[in-house]
């Protein structure tokens, strides 16, 4: 996709799992749960996904993924899965080297 002098992509970093519940708020598990299976701890899949904008003098990521610095204990609790995936691993298939960003957004500080 392009936007203005950006070509815009959106790249898988893994998947993580968080409460179902937490995710879908007030709405009831009995209708998110045929689209979003939860697991034995009620935890649903979700994609990490993050943001590539290249122009001819820039190259931007928007958010980063969780990276690959988790304790084992908080890789479990959050399902953290890089099987798949990873940042280094799809900025090189983009032909993007990391040392070629030059800007990164960060857009959840929480």
């Amino acid at each position: 996709m392009h936007i203005g002098p950006y070509r815009i992509f959106a790249i898988e970093t893994g998947f993580c799992a968080l409460d179902g519940g937490a995710m879908f708020g007030v709405v009831p598990k009995n209708l998110w749960q045929k689209s979003n299976p939860p697991d034995e701890e009620n935890r649903i899949q979700l994609a990490m996904r993050t943001l590539l904008l290249i122009s001819k003098d820039r190259k931007i990521l928007i958010d980063t993924g969780v990276g690959t610095k988790f304790s084992e204990k908080l890789n479990r609790i959050y399902k953290i899965d890089h099987d798949r995936f990873t940042l280094d691993q799809i900025l090189a298939d983009a032909g993007v080297g990391p040392d070629e960003i030059t800007d990164v957004i960060l857009s959840h500080l929480h």
